[in-house]
């Protein structure tokens, strides 16, 4: 952690850009730890809480930007590749423009803490949203990713010490383990909810009333008279 508090102490906010960049262009560099730092710093006054939140924002915005255009210049191979992506096309269609918004604003969010968190801002630029209205929803969620690190860091700056130590004491295959355990929960959760709504999606089969209709309808008369399909025995004894 004194590295890192070093690195910003120098660099200032251009490596606090750099690196959260880096992250969400897609490339495997965590930026947490540089976030939890520059708000450490804010707290002890070596640092701008208004700047750091500002570079780290700016920076998700930017890469999520690129994407977009992208997902804009590559819809075709993208439909090809994601074939669901006409249903949410369809449905953004049908779907009010406040429920689209809330809806792109929360998969935005949750994408910037994701490992393929690119995915989401490629699709939106597939999908023919306006470029303006996707910089303002995206600036909102990337404010919103930068306080969920730099906050925590500026008024936890004590306990964060504490628990770098005790890191550094349990060593760095105990980080590990602990790491993908958390990802192996939520990569768990993640698929159980993808499950649901696959399986709310499906339509139910017919009944077995239903069915029964279907045969008798189906099936060849045996005998001369007319045949006349209903659901219900009653009505065709009242006939």
């Amino acid at each position: 952690m004194s590295q890192i508090n070093q690195i910003l102490a120098s660099y200032g906010g251009l490596i606090l850009f750099i690196t959260v960049f880096t992250e969400q262009s897609g490339l495997p560099v965590p930026a947490a730890p540089m976030l939890l730092a520059a708000g450490a710093l804010a707290a002890g006054g070596r640092l701008s809480l208004f700047a750091a939140i500002c570079w780290a924002a700016v920076a998700a915005l930017a890469a999520d930007a690129i994407w977009f255009y992208v997902g804009q210049h590559g819809k075709g191979r993208l439909f090809q590749l994601f074939p669901h992506l006409h249903a949410v096309r369809q449905r953004l269609v049908k779907g009010t423009q406040a429920c689209s918004i809330l809806r792109g604003a929360g998969a935005l969010t949750a994408a910037k803490f994701l490992p393929l968190g690119t995915v989401v801002p490629l699709h939106a630029g597939a999908l023919d949203i306006r470029f303006l209205r996707f910089l303002l929803v995206d600036g909102v969620c990337s404010v919103v990713y930068a306080n969920a690190y730099v906050l925590p860091g500026f008024f936890l700056h004590d306990q964060l010490e504490q628990v770098v130590a005790l890191l550094q004491r349990l060593g760095v295959s105990t980080l590990l383990l602990l790491l993908i355990f958390v990802g192996g929960y939520l990569s768990y959760e993640f698929l159980k909810r993808c499950r649901r709504k696959v399986s709310k999606s499906i339509p139910s089969g017919p009944t077995l009333s239903q069915a029964s209709v279907l045969v008798v309808c189906l099936a060849p008369s045996q005998t001369s008279t007319e045949v006349t399909c209903a659901p219900d025995a009653q009505t065709q004894n009242q006939s």
